[in-house]
């Protein structure tokens, strides 16, 4: 039997490289497995950015403004330390009026009377000068009205030619009263009067020749008060020349001159001392009987 060529064998089978063909293991699929929530996530960043800017640009405005502020505020504040202290802040308006007419009160006796002449001065917080100026017109009729009365009850009890006594007591009467206050519309305002008290012309006439004989009487008063010192200095030089000279020395001429001095100064003492008392009895009682003649005193 013919032999042919031998069979070929199968190849032995060789073992796999475990470096070349490694089991598929569950970390294979990771890459497509995280690459969505990576998208995700960036997705998410890039809105927060986007947000970010938006709230940004928006805020820009907001912030410049406030930095100009504060800008504004520093300079201010640098600007007042180089000037000194702020000036004080503007008090409250004043508004000053007087009645439109003249205020006539009967004195004591119902015959003459005594005018009054009011001087008004009008206050209030939150008016302008012309807010004030209206309601000081408009309050005018009853502050005036109200000044009258106090003034007729005064005016009553005294006599018609003590206009000083009268403004006294009218003075007096109003210093111890609080400021007026009169409201409109929910806004007040203040009034603080004031009074000065003129005589009747008649009784103003009828004085004028009493006070022209006093203020003779003062003048005069005073011209013998001047006279009087002016001996007493003459006087008390002659003395203080004798004193200085023994008294052997002393001319006889000159021992006359110092007693005619020393009476002339005790003649000037008295004719001021009566004077004086005439004054005064003319102020006192009002009366017009004359002055006692003046004594004649030698120059």
């Amino acid at each position: 039997m013919a032999e042919g060529p031998p069979a070929e064998m199968p190849s032995p089978a060789v073992p796999p490289d475990p470096k070349e063909h490694r089991p598929a293991t569950p970390d294979a699929a990771g890459p497509a497995r995280w690459a969505r929530p990576v998208r995700a996530c960036r997705r998410s960043a890039a809105r927060l950015a986007a947000g970010v800017r938006r709230v940004a640009t928006r805020l820009a405005p907001a912030v410049r403004r406030l930095w100009r502020w504060l800008l504004t505020v520093a300079r201010t504040v640098d600007t007042a330390a180089k000037q000194g202290p702020a000036p004080p802040p503007p008090q409250d308006p004043i508004e000053r009026r007087e009645p439109a007419g003249q205020i006539t009160v009967f004195a004591r006796g119902y015959v003459f009377t005594f005018t009054i002449r009011a001087d008004l001065t009008w206050r209030s917080q939150g008016l302008r000068p012309d807010q004030l100026a209206w309601y000081a017109h408009y309050f005018l009729p009853p502050a005036t009205q109200r000044l009258a009365s106090i003034a007729a009850d005064l005016a009553r009890t005294v006599a018609p030619h003590r206009a000083g006594e009268l403004e006294a007591q009218l003075q007096r009467k109003l210093a111890q009263q609080e400021p007026w206050s009169f409201e409109r519309g929910g806004q007040t305002v203040t009034c603080r009067p004031r009074a000065r008290v003129q005589l009747d012309e008649r009784v103003r006439q009828a004085l004028q020749p009493y006070w022209e004989r006093v203020i003779a009487l003062d003048c005069r008063h005073e011209e013998l008060l001047r006279r009087a010192r002016y001996a007493e200095q003459l006087n008390r030089r002659w003395s203080a020349i004798l004193a200085d000279l023994p008294d052997a020395d002393v001319p006889e001429a000159v021992r006359e001159e110092l007693a005619r001095a020393r009476e002339r100064v005790l003649a000037e003492q008295r004719a001021a001392a009566r004077w004086s008392g005439e004054l005064l009895r003319q102020r006192h009682t009002g009366s017009e009987a004359e002055a006692e003649p003046e004594p004649e005193v030698s120059g």
